[in-house]
């Protein structure tokens, strides 16, 4: 399965990879993805984020996309998610990686050894 492919699966039917929709599992998540690719898959990523925020070069990936979503207020850690907050960062994350992927890293770099070819 190609990664595009396995966001949008996963986004069709989180509770089929154990997630409950929360943005935290879905950063553990997809750290484990990128564990997985020997750091492949979100290499870059970080950078990306910055830009388009504007600053934030030594910021977490997760703190940039919640900052980048959550434009009223400062936010320093991940769990000061409230309420809606969540779900729309959780939306942004999905598209920041679905753009990402698509312009920046490739699928040849979504595999790592021992994945399906």
């Amino acid at each position: 399965m190609e990664f595009l492919q396995l966001l949008n699966d996963i986004k069709q039917r989180p509770n089929s990879y154990g997630l409950d929709d929360g943005y935290r599992e879905y950063v553990a998540f997809f750290n484990g993805v990128n564990a997985a690719t020997c750091g492949r898959l979100l290499e870059g990523f970080s950078e990306h984020l910055a830009r388009k925020l504007g600053e934030g070069q030594n910021l977490y990936w997760a703190l940039i996309v919640v900052r980048l979503g959550v434009v009223s207020r400062e936010v320093r850690d991940i769990n000061e998610l409230r309420g809606s907050e969540e779900e729309k960062v959780v939306e942004l994350l999905f598209r920041e990686l679905e753009e990402f992927v698509a312009n920046h890293v490739g699928e040849q770099n979504f595999r790592a050894p021992g994945f399906p070819r």
